[in-house]
C-alpha cells in the first residue's frame, strides 16, 4: 500500500488531472469556438475533422475543453457542448441512441424501444434545440472506417447532415489518424471543412529531399516547453528541473514523443517521490523509476548522453481496407530506428 497524506494524495491527483496546452491545442480550441459561434448566427454549419494517434491528447483535449462550460445534469438543462462517442455497434438507430443517453434525454430501457428511427432523429434534433446545444463532438469516429461498409457510412453521414442543417450544429469528429479516410468519401468531404491532425512530439525533421532526418531545434524546445508545464504542476515547493538535456533527452527516449506516456511515466516518478517523502524529482528518481516500470530494458538515464538514442513516430497507425483479412485491415504505427541525439546537445542549458 502506498501510505500518502492526504495532502500528498491531492498533489498527485492535481497532476494526474493536469493540462498543459500548447500552441496546436490553442489553434484545436480557436477552431471550437469559431464552430460554436457559427451556430448562433445561422447559415450553413461547417465540420472539424481532428485526427491523432493513440496517446497524442486526443481525450484529454476533449476534457479539458468541457471545463470551460458550465454543464448541468438533467433533461432541461442546457448543454452548449454535447461530448459522444461512436457506439460499440455501429448503425444509424445506435448512434442516435447514444446521443440522447449523453443529451440525458434517454431515462429508460421503455423509453429507448419506444423511438422508432424516423423519430430518433426527429428526437435527437428537438432535444439538441431545446438544450441550447452549438458543438457535438463525437469521438472514436473511426469506428466507422472500421470493419464498416461505405452503405452504413452514407447512412450515418446523411443522418449527421440532417442534424446540422436542423438543429444549426456543427461535427468535430475526432479519432485515429486514418479517420482521415473519411474525408475522401464524397458524403464527408464536402463537410468536413476544418481538418486538423494532433502530432506527437519530435526532435528531428525531414530534410528538404526528404530522404534523411535532420535534428529540430524548434521541435526540442516545443518538448522542453511541454515538459517545463508539467514540471510546474507536480506541486512541489522546489519546481523539478526537468529541461536540462541530461533529463530532457532521456525523458524523451522513455515516451518516444508521446504525451500519454510521458504522463503516466512521470506520474510514477511523482508518486515515488512522495512515497519517499522527497522534495522535488531528479535524475536518480527517473532513473530508479525506470528501473522498476522496465527492469529488462537499458535506463537511458543511466546512458552517457553522447552515446543516448532515441526513437520517433515515423508513420501513424494505418487502416488498409483493402486487406483480405480482418487482422490484416489495421498496422499499427511505425517508430525511427535509432536516431543519436548528440547534435541535438544544447551548448547551453534550456531554462525550466
Amino acid at each position: 500500500m502506498f501510505n500518502l497524506t492526504d495532502r500528498q494524495l491531492n498533489q498527485l491527483s492535481e497532476f494526474r488531472e493536469c493540462f498543459v496546452e500548447y500552441p496546436q491545442i490553442t489553434e484545436i480550441y480557436t477552431i471550437f469556438d469559431r464552430l460554436m459561434f457559427n451556430s448562433t448566427v445561422g447559415g450553413e454549419q461547417e465540420s472539424l475533422l481532428l485526427t491523432g494517434d493513440t496517446g497524442a491528447g486526443k481525450s484529454a483535449l476533449i476534457h479539458n475543453y468541457l471545463q470551460k462550460f458550465t454543464i448541468k445534469k438533467g433533461r432541461w438543462a442546457e448543454m452548449p457542448v454535447l461530448n459522444t462517442r461512436i457506439p460499440s455497434k455501429i448503425k444509424e438507430q445506435n448512434t442516435l441512441e447514444r446521443f440522447l443517453l449523453d443529451l440525458d434525454d434517454i431515462k429508460s430501457n421503455r423509453t429507448r424501444r419506444s423511438h422508432k428511427e424516423g423519430s430518433l432523429t426527429a428526437g435527437v434534433i428537438r432535444t439538441l434545440t431545446d438544450k441550447n446545444v452549438k458543438l457535438i463532438i463525437v469521438n472514436e469516429i473511426q469506428e466507422l472506417i472500421e470493419f464498416k461498409d461505405a452503405e452504413e457510412r452514407q447512412t450515418i453521414a446523411n443522418t449527421f447532415k440532417m442534424i446540422t442543417e436542423e438543429a444549426k450544429v456543427s461535427f468535430a469528429l475526432v479519432g485515429m489518424p486514418y479517420s482521415s479516410l473519411l474525408a475522401e468519401e464524397p458524403q464527408w468531404s464536402s463537410r468536413l471543412g476544418w481538418r486538423r491532425n494532433l502530432d506527437y512530439f519530435h526532435l528531428f525533421k525531414i530534410s528538404e529531399n526528404k530522404e534523411t532526418l535532420l535534428p529540430d531545434k524548434l521541435g526540442k524546445i516545443h518538448f522542453a516547453k511541454f515538459v517545463s508545464g508539467l514540471a510546474a504542476r507536480m506541486g512541489f515547493d522546489e519546481r523539478p528541473n526537468l529541461t536540462s538535456d541530461e533529463i530532457l533527452l532521456p525523458l524523451f527516449a522513455v515516451c518516444r514523443g508521446e504525451c500519454r506516456a510521458l504522463k503516466h511515466f512521470l506520474s510514477d516518478a511523482l508518486l515515488n517521490a512522495l512515497c519517499e517523502s522527497a522534495g522535488t524529482i531528479d535524475k536518480g528518481m527517473l532513473e530508479a523509476t525506470f528501473s522498476s516500470r522496465y527492469p529488462n530494458e537499458d535506463n537511458p538515464f543511466k546512458c552517457p548522453l553522447d552515446q543516448l538514442k532515441v526513437r520517433e513516430l515515423s508513420i501513424g497507425t494505418r487502416y488498409d481496407k483493402d486487406a483480405q483479412f480482418k487482422e490484416g485491415k489495421l498496422i499499427d504505427r511505425t517508430f525511427t530506428d535509432l536516431l543519436p541525439i548528440n547534435m541535438l546537445l544544447s551548448k547551453q542549458p534550456l531554462k525550466s
